[in-house]
């Protein structure tokens, strides 16, 4: 993600302007996030409701949303990974998404699946692929179910970049183009796009700055991730470089001891 200790512009991937953007009941947050479904999961939503438009930011900044067909989908943007601990949370939403269907007298046959949308700044363990899709399989790769309850789908960011360098960001789709808004803040050309979709994430981002509460808050909630994020980064650097630092010892020591042994 572009961004800088010295930081001080809300961020595109601000997890508050994202929620903002998305959750209104307006044509353009509308627009927004059934364009995102489509393009992550296939589905062509008509109609969408968010279950939680709250932005108290005190509380879960997903983007709990249901289509005219009951389908749930779960939005949400995670800047700050915090590794194995982050990929369990996720399961659990997505656990608990599907748990909070089945009210008193409901059956399990009533269930509608859950489809989880994780706009997330890190490559995959695996690969260094942009999209990545998840659903329950067996050894050979075939599906548990032909009726899966739950699907999760990782936008790893950094890897916009992978991909506008081998082709223009002129030739990015729509949804690329978000993308590479998210994880680039407005570098180079990116806000001159005239896809409806990154432009309905730029005239939000002009709208939510007129209310200075709403506005003030995300900027403190960055600065706080910032300073979470920069102190693991320092403290890897610090740990790699005492590691060396160990490591050309036990080499020294190892060569010492070597050399007295050829010795006698």
């Amino acid at each position: 993600m572009e961004n800088t200790k010295t930081n001080t512009v809300l961020d595109y991937c601000n997890d508050v302007f994202f929620k903002y953007a998305l959750s209104r009941e307006d044509e353009g947050s509308v627009y927004a996030r059934n364009t995102i479904i489509e393009r992550v999961t296939g589905i062509r939503v008509k109609e969408s409701t968010v279950l939680n438009p709250n932005l108290d930011p005190g509380i879960i900044l997903d983007v709990h949303v249901k289509d005219e067909q009951n389908r749930h989908f779960n939005i949400e943007m995670q800047t700050t990974y915090k590794g194995l601990a982050e990929m369990m949370r996720f399961e659990f939403y997505g656990a608990r998404a599907l748990n909070n269907q089945l009210n008193s007298g409901k059956k399990y046959r009533d269930l509608k699946p859950v489809y989880q949308i994780i706009f997330i700044d890190e490559y995959a363990w695996n690969n260094r692929n942009l999209i990545n899709q998840y659903q329950m399989r067996n050894e050979q790769g075939e599906n548990e179910s032909y009726y899966p309850l739950i699907l999760r789908t990782y936008i790893h960011m950094p890897a916009i970049n992978d991909i506008v360098r081998e082709k223009e960001i002129q030739r990015l789709n729509d949804f690329e183009q978000l993308v590479y808004l998210f994880e680039n803040n407005g570098k180079n050309d990116i806000l001159k796009s005239k896809e409806r979709l990154v432009k309905v994430f730029m005239d939000k981002y002009e709208e939510m700055q007129k209310d200075d509460e709403l506005w003030s808050t995300a900027m403190a909630i960055q600065m706080g991730e910032a300073r979470y994020r920069y102190g693991l980064e320092d403290s890897f650097e610090e740990g790699k470089i005492e590691g060396e630092k160990i490591g050309i010892q036990k080499g020294r020591i190892s060569l010492l001891l070597n050399t007295g042994k050829s010795s006698h």
